[in-house]
């Protein structure tokens, strides 16, 4: 079998799969199966029709005599161990983030992989799936994502992650949800800084922020397009000494006031946030709007372009899996050059090359 990089990727990743009537390794049928999510497909009956469509030219590229079917890549995903597999598919593609850069957590939902039925022979009855996204802002990469347990939260799943990325000097940015003393600790104790949201779930530090308020500094931005007009005006104070005693190394409170200008009504909103960080009002505006990016750079993609949605995929980690080579896919889009992740999907369906292109297969 050809040494291709994405099959390397995958050697040595155990395969619990019994050895009797084992034609196909597991790394073929990983590879393949990141192959087709990359081409745009969208269950494993599409997978199927996409083997058998260009199963002469998969056959010569990966030197096999046959290809494993759709049903096959499903009973071998169901044993794979999913934080495996994304581990080794960020060091496939090679996601370094920098010191100094920022990464925003954000928590999703998979709405169509929940089990009710208690007689499914691959997966007992479970809520749908919660996965937090790990997104690096400056390069539009996602990281590895871990998946909550269920019967937990993502509030008790953000320190986790945070540990196992195992980053350092990296800015942490998440919603008020996650403003949590505990999180905010273990970010500190890792060597890294945070940005984090405040709201009205944390009634103590939100009246605190708005009673001490005094702006050291002020910037504005203004965009234009698509029918509306956005200001952006971002102040910074110093904390004062109560909240600074609570919050690990607390230093700047950040305030946001967005006003949009749509042809018929004008909308306002007033954000708090607070960081360990001391940079400018300028530095915080670019950061934060890098933050607010994971909901269309990552989650409506998945959504809207990979169908994430309206999938029914629910037994086992499948619906992890999926959400991992959906992650792979983009990535791979946003290394090539393209910024419109729906034409990149387009492209890639036009034949095998383009996406043996993406893959730098040849």
């Amino acid at each position: 079998m050809s040494e291709i990089a994405i099959l390397q990727a995958f050697e040595g990743m155990p395969d619990e799969r019994r050895g009797q009537g084992k034609r196909h390794s597991l790394s073929l049928c990983l590879a393949l199966f990141t192959l087709a999510i990359a081409a745009g497909n969208q269950g494993f009956e599409a997978i199927g029709d996409w083997l058998k469509s260009y199963s002469q030219e998969l056959r010569q590229l990966f030197e096999v005599e046959s290809l494993p079917s759709y049903s096959t890549i499903r009973r071998v995903l169901l044993k794979v161990d999913y934080v495996d597999y994304a581990t080794r598919l960020s060091q496939f593609f090679g996601v370094i983030p920098e010191p100094g850069e920022t990464v925003s957590l954000d928590g999703k939902t998979l709405k169509g992989s929940y089990i009710v039925q208690e007689n499914n022979p691959t997966s007992e009855p479970h809520p749908a799936v919660i996965l937090v996204t790990a997104y690096v802002v400056e390069k539009g990469l996602i990281l590895p994502p871990l998946q909550v347990e269920f019967g937990s939260n993502e509030i008790t799943a953000l320190p986790e992650l945070i540990k196992d990325l195992a980053l350092f000097g990296m800015v942490f940015a998440f919603d008020s949800m996650n403003t949590q003393k505990k999180t905010v600790e273990t970010i500190v104790k890792t060597g890294n800084h945070y940005i984090a949201a405040v709201k009205g779930n944390q009634p103590t530090l939100y009246d605190g922020i708005q009673a001490q308020f005094l702006p050291t500094e002020t910037f504005t931005q203004v965009n234009k397009g698509h029918g509306r007009t956005e200001k952006r005006t971002v102040e910074i104070s110093k904390v004062g000494k109560h909240i600074a005693s609570n919050w690990t190394n607390a230093s700047t409170i950040i305030k946001i006031q967005r006003e949009r200008k749509l042809r018929n009504k004008i909308e306002r909103e007033t954000c708090y946030y607070i960081s360990d960080l001391r940079e400018s009002a300028s530095q915080f505006a670019e950061r934060i709007r890098g933050y607010w990016g994971v909901e269309n750079r990552v989650h409506y993609i998945r959504d809207v372009t990979f169908g994430e949605d309206r999938s029914r995929t629910r037994s086992g980690f499948l619906p992890s899996l999926w959400a991992i080579t959906r992650n792979l896919a983009i990535n791979l889009y946003r290394g090539a050059g393209f910024t419109n992740m729906a034409k990149a999907q387009r492209y890639c369906g036009y034949g095998l090359k383009h996406i043996l292109a993406l893959f730098r297969m040849k």
